[in-house]
């Protein structure tokens, strides 16, 4: 089932390379070239997921995804995209509410994976678990008789 990107990063030819990618994967695409226009898209338009680049001027993608997760509206998956593939900023972005990370540069495979993982954990229909299986009966004692 196609599901809808949004991919906000201010570089366009990463906008473009995800967008390639994930279109050829079925997925619908929109873009965002800073965090103030990634807001107002995501207002718009329903996101399965958000894209979001960590640097970027005027609004960081940081300050983004603390704006995103203070609205209830607004608790679309995050991967955070980003050059700073450092510990500390990896723990913030997950701190923070990202639901996962990816370092650029980046391989077409590698985006493809990681958007697939975090797009399969959408909720799914409860099935009912089966229902019990009775236990099998105790063994019964065979009718005795006595004879006088």
């Amino acid at each position: 089932m196609p599901h809808s990107v949004l991919v906000i990063d201010d570089d366009p030819l990463i906008r473009d390379f995800v967008d390639l990618v994930l279109s050829q994967s079925g997925h619908r695409v929109s873009a965002a070239p800073n965090g103030t226009i990634g807001l107002e898209a995501l207002s718009h338009v329903r996101a399965d997921l958000v894209l979001l680049d960590i640097q970027m001027p005027g609004m960081s993608g940081l300050e983004m995804l603390r704006l995103m997760r203070k609205h209830r509206k607004l608790r679309t998956p995050v991967m955070m995209i980003t050059a700073r593939g450092d510990i500390d900023t990896v723990k913030l972005a997950l701190n923070e509410g990202a639901n996962g990370y990816i370092v650029k540069p980046f391989t077409a495979a590698d985006l493809s994976k990681r958007v697939n993982a975090l797009l399969s954990h959408e909720p799914k229909a409860v099935t009912p678990p089966p229902a019990p299986v009775p236990a099998p009966a105790a063994p019964r004692q065979p009718d005795t008789f006595e004879i006088d």
